[in-house]
């Protein structure tokens, strides 16, 4: 094989190597099993037709894709980057399929958004309206997650854009975040808890009942445990959630706490909900952002709805 340094492909080499789209899916079950004989399973091959699928594809482009070790089969440097785009052209090819079958055909773009959690729960549905009054022939598919599951998907294509609370885990590499605001947090319970009609309940106060925490390593987690540590409290916990839903019929039916964005409590308690506890959070929890592979150029649809969540967050920054 070629030094790293010698190897230089041809624009058109994967035409003169004659590569095939099972290439390429080698390569991703390769990336997430890390074993030839699980992935000639999963291919339904055998352990010599993938050795020598890995062997074609080393000739193609004159360099080594795998490492056999003790502990497994790894990707080289090479081999790291044609998984990245062997993910991102099957991606694309699914998204193509998703994007002919639907409803309106090929007028239709749409566009896969990532929310994580309650963080995007308000300003993603107000944005969706004001989008849909703007632009004809757009589709929005939503899927909310932690950060964790949604930004493989997002490096992968499967994903166009993810809005979430921007914060260590969302700094991956080749990824642009752009900043949408600073979204409040708040403490909440159910309509009927003790400590709803308390003018101002302590932190010692709020200690004394369980908490509903979120995940950790999300930064609203990660906010809540500096504010813990600078209290001298250790709350009582025993659920980590991050869905409202779930925590809303948590809350209704025990005096557990929770921490909630302010807008979207002020949603719930306007219809008697939940309650807002009278506490007052720092800006401790990360700002909410857009997160987008900085490589892949936006469509005019994706630059619509980054445009029409940049307006609407800016909306709800001055709304009383």
């Amino acid at each position: 094989m070629p030094d790293a340094s010698e190897t230089a492909l041809r624009a058109d080499w994967y035409l003169r190597g004659r590569l095939r789209l099972r290439h390429l899916r080698l390569m991703v079950v390769m990336d997430d099993v890390r074993n030839v004989g699980e992935a000639a399973r999963r291919m339904a091959t055998t352990q010599p037709a993938v050795s020598r699928m890995l062997a074609e594809l080393e000739g193609m482009v004159g360099a080594r894709l795998f490492e056999r070790t003790s502990k497994g089969t790894f990707p080289t440097l090479h081999g790291a980057s044609m998984i990245r785009h062997a993910r991102w052209v099957l991606g694309d090819l699914e998204r193509m399929g998703r994007e002919w079958s639907e409803p309106g055909g090929l007028g239709v773009e749409t566009l896969s958004v990532g929310i994580n959690s309650s963080s995007a729960a308000f300003l993603v549905p107000r944005t969706l309206l004001r989008l849909e009054r703007r632009t004809a022939g757009v589709n929005v598919l939503v899927r909310e997650g932690s950060i964790e599951a949604l930004l493989p998907d997002l490096q992968t294509r499967k994903l166009d854009l993810v809005v979430a609370r921007l914060g260590a885990g969302t700094a991956g590499a080749g990824l642009s975040t752009r900043i949408l605001g600073e979204e409040p947090m708040c403490v909440c319970g159910s309509a009927s808890h003790p400590l709803a009609s308390r003018k101002r309940p302590s932190w010692k106060d709020l200690a004394a009942y369980p908490w509903i925490l979120p995940p950790r390593g999300s930064p609203v987690r990660a906010g809540l445990d500096m504010l813990f540590q600078r209290e001298d409290v250790r709350p009582a916990s025993r659920v980590e959630s991050a869905s409202v839903l779930n925590n809303m019929v948590l809350m209704d039916n025990s005096q557990a706490l929770s921490v909630m964005p302010r807008a979207v409590a002020a949603y719930h308690a306007r219809r008697h909900a939940l309650a807002i506890l009278a506490v007052e959070l720092p800006p401790v929890f990360g700002p909410i952002g857009v997160i987008r592979h900085d490589s892949l150029e936006p469509s005019p649809a994706m630059l619509a709805l980054v445009e029409c969540l940049e307006e609407e967050a800016r909306a709800l920054s001055q709304a009383p």
